[in-house]
């Protein structure tokens, strides 16, 4: 496998999504355009049926034009794969922002999507359950990440994923998500029925943009010998999530011994790390992230891989 900073070059992409009607709208923003050629995701369940506390009365999901997902019940991912020959082996989970009342950038997968697909990664963007419905959405959400990991590995050969390099990131309360995940996973059911619940949860490694603590402080987010190595990016003008936070975690991971990349800016604010358009330093974090991934991956013992 070739090291992923040959696939990942310095250029950045964006595109716009059309105006169209709510009858085909979802299916138009889950059409990327990949160096010109338009690709549909792969859209999976993530549950068997409806998931854990599941909310029966929860009125409709609601997709808006940005791409931005409201009112999730029912939980899935879009699997976005590279050509098979272009295949790095890596998966990355994107877990956008929103509060937990939304799921933002859904669609674009954060702008991840037209970066880092055609480098030969898999881009798996996670619909996690929002508030509403959700009566106990950091639960509910968790349980989706989860999942959402068990299923990447389930697939890992036939989606030409290596299982020992599947990763999450996640902006803002994404990143709350992935960092709960990566602090609180566990190795599956050896003695599960189905094939799923006996893979691991925890993820690889991860990626944190702007991590939003929703009021919890460091210490509830364990860092051991075993947490995912983490790449961490904020910028110290984030009014919405405290650069403090994201020091703390670093601080948590330097006690620990583990593998942690912090990358601070000065300016940006809360959208500092937002892909597309005419952005300013924190637009290159795929740059700085590839960087980084590429000696974590040559460099992670085994012993710590599910």
């Amino acid at each position: 496998m070739l090291p992923l900073a040959g696939r990942f070059l310095c250029s950045l992409r964006s595109h716009a999504h059309s105006r169209a009607s709510a009858a085909w709208l979802f299916t138009l923003l889950t059409t990327n355009l990949i160096h010109g050629t338009p690709t549909t995701p792969l859209n999976v369940p993530l549950w068997d049926g409806n998931p854990p506390g599941f909310v029966a009365t929860a009125a409709p999901e609601h997709l808006d034009t940005a791409g931005t997902v409201g009112n999730v019940s029912v939980p899935s991912l879009a699997v976005h794969l590279p050509p098979r020959e272009k295949a790095s082996g890596v998966a990355l989970i994107i877990c956008p922002g929103g509060s937990y009342s939304r799921v933002g950038l859904f669609t674009s997968g954060m702008g991840t999507i037209d970066y880092f697909v055609p480098r030969g990664v898999a881009i798996i963007v996670l619909k996690y359950r929002t508030r509403p419905p959700s009566a106990n959405v950091v639960a509910d959400a968790l349980a989706d990440a989860k999942r959402a990991v068990r299923l990447v590995r389930l697939h890992a050969a036939e989606w030409n994923v290596d299982p020992g390099h599947i990763g999450m990131i996640g902006s803002s309360a994404g990143a709350h998500l992935v960092l709960n995940l990566a602090t609180h996973w566990d190795r599956g059911d050896a003695k599960a029925t189905a094939a799923v619940d006996r893979q691991s949860c925890r993820p690889d490694f991860i990626g944190l943009l702007c991590p939003w603590p929703n009021q919890q402080p460091v210490a509830e987010f364990p860092v051991t010998h075993e947490t995912p190595p983490a790449f961490v990016a904020s910028a110290r003008d984030d009014k919405v999530a405290p650069t403090a936070f994201a020091e703390g975690i670093a601080a948590a991971y330097l006690n620990a011994g583990m593998n942690c990349r912090l990358w601070l800016l000065e300016k940006g604010g809360h959208t500092a790390f937002k892909l597309g358009g005419n952005r300013g330093e924190g637009a290159r974090w795929p740059e700085h992230f590839s960087a980084w991934l590429d000696h974590i991956i040559l460099g992670t013992p085994s012993a710590l891989r599910p």
